[in-house]
């Protein structure tokens, strides 16, 4: 039996965690992931949960101290955002290349400087080549569902797992979210066995590996990181018989023949999912094409969303310095279509409306963009 309560993108994560049987948690304050952390130290405080919750001075032992956890066999989870994303960077690749599956909520912060604390995915995306899976919420529902999700897909492929959430936009807006009472124990409560530290059978991890060694490794990790696509499919189609909510890795809306595609991912797909409706109601077809799992990179499923589309326009709430948005170029070079333009915009949560998303599409649908530029406005 499930049931509604109100509350923000922080506060359905710290609740997932509640129901996920984590024995571990190691993490370090910083806005605006700091409630989720206070969340889940009050339900321990309480005794409302059994686990484990380690001190640490910063982002970087706060990863570390989850490696040592899962290493030793346990279900862990931690939290962070922007600069101590940034501080975990060295350890989000031993993490990977070890093969541990934490799991990780960042709350998307652009990155200084100038100093910001507001939305932007530049933190999570500077990070797609560590190794780890990456989802992104759009909302407080999808934060709690995708936590389950994470859990069960890294530990089926040995691979890392990263919720991302746009921060205040989707960490702190309330909205009801319907949660699970004891429906969700049997799904989440599977932990698949792997290799873990034993005193009565020693080994190393992280230890040196030739060039023989060392590229088969590697190819390995990456075909794991690949299979989570498969994994994420599978799980999710127990999950929705469950909950009746149904994920993959892309998420089409409204026309299905349609002219223009929009593709976004995060908190701006929630915009996008607006401009569609009034798009349509124009008489302008067009369908909103959301990236729920970024990593792996979902290219046989964009190409078939995207596939006879005469404009595909993609949202990009964070930039790669010397070249733009991050998702466009990914979409771009991985299909391989020349009709693709793409716009950053909302950076450092810069504010980005429907109207403006309405606008952008009929300016290039007239014809008066036709090369990658910015939703930019004086607001």
């Amino acid at each position: 039996m499930s049931k509604k309560i109100v509350m923000g993108g922080n506060d359905a994560i710290a609740y997932a965690v509640k129901q996920s049987f984590v024995d571990v948690i190691s993490a370090y304050p910083i806005t605006p992931q700091t409630s989720i952390i206070e969340k889940i130290a009050d339900f321990i405080s309480k005794g409302e949960i059994g686990t484990k919750f380690i001190k640490v001075e910063s982002e970087h032992s706060a990863m570390a101290a989850a490696m040592g956890a899962s290493i030793a066999g346990s279900r862990v989870f931690t939290a962070t955002s922007s600069q101590g994303l940034l501080l975990m960077h060295e350890v989000l690749h031993w993490a990977s290349g070890a093969r541990l599956p934490i799991v990780m909520a960042n709350a998307n912060r652009a990155v200084a400087p100038p100093w910001s604390i507001w939305a932007e995915e530049t933190d999570s995306l500077s990070q797609r080549d560590t190794g780890w899976i990456q989802f992104y919420a759009s909302n407080s529902q999808e934060a709690y569902d995708f936590l389950f999700l994470a859990f069960r897909v890294a530990e089926k492929v040995k691979i890392p797992a990263m919720v991302c959430m746009d921060g205040f936009l989707v960490t702190h807006a309330k909205e009801p979210v319907e949660v699970f009472e004891d429906e969700i124990s049997d799904f989440i409560s599977i932990k698949e066995g792997r290799d873990v530290l034993d005193i009565e059978n020693p080994k190393a991890y992280g230890a040196l590996a030739f060039p023989k060694d060392y590229m088969p490794i590697k190819l390995e990790q990456n075909r794991a990181v690949f299979e989570a696509l498969n994994v994420f499919n599978d799980v999710g189609n127990k999950f929705t018989s469950i909950s009746k909510r149904r994920y993959l890795p892309v998420y089409t809306y409204g026309e299905e023949k349609a002219d223009v595609a929009i593709v976004s991912m995060g908190s701006l797909a929630e915009t996008a999912h607006i401009a569609v409706d009034n798009l349509n109601a124009s008489s302008l077809k067009t369908k909103l094409v959301k990236i729920n799992m970024f990593r792996p990179f979902p290219k046989n499923e964009l190409k078939k969303a995207l596939a006879d589309v005469e404009h595909i326009i993609v949202l990009d709430r964070d930039i790669s310095m010397g070249k733009g948005g991050i998702v466009k170029d990914e979409v771009a070079g991985s299909l391989g279509f020349d009709n693709v333009l793409g716009f950053v915009c909302g950076l450092g949560g810069y504010d980005v409306t429907e109207g403006d998303v309405e606008k952008v599409v009929k300016d290039v649908v007239d014809g008066k963009i036709k090369e990658d530029s910015y939703l930019w406005g004086e607001k």
